[in-house]
């Protein structure tokens, strides 16, 4: 009933190492939340929504960030970045920030409040 391990058939087994989280990055349930809310906000003109997480050597007070995407456009609508704490929605075009969210769905929420009240 003994299977074949590597040692028997001479195949290299890799292990998988786990990179460590950035402490600044989004969490699984946070990364789902972002991808669902995108589905949800796409009749609305969300065409695309981009995670971006650090990388080996980046800077380690920049964290993980989340660019969205209107239309056509070729510059993204709508930035939140992950802070210490809490979550930073900024206006990548202007560079304003538009609020400190203490959730994700909160910085959601409040870019969903910003575009509906300049549509409005």
């Amino acid at each position: 009933m003994g299977g074949a391990t590597g040692l028997e058939t001479g195949a290299v087994i890799l292990p998988f190492v786990a990179r460590p989280a950035h402490q600044l990055s989004l969490n699984v349930s946070e990364r789902i939340q972002a991808l669902r809310w995108a589905d949800a906000a796409r009749p609305y003109g969300v065409r695309e929504l981009r995670i971006h997480e650090p990388e080996f050597g980046d800077d380690p007070t920049l964290g993980s960030f989340v660019l969205v995407y209107e239309g056509d456009d070729i510059w993204a609508a709508w930035g939140i970045a992950v802070r210490p704490g809490h979550f930073e929605v900024w206006r990548p075009g202007s560079g304003s920030t538009v609020g400190w969210f203490r959730t994700l769905g909160e910085a959601f929420g409040a870019i969903r409040d910003v575009a509906c009240a300049a549509a409005g």
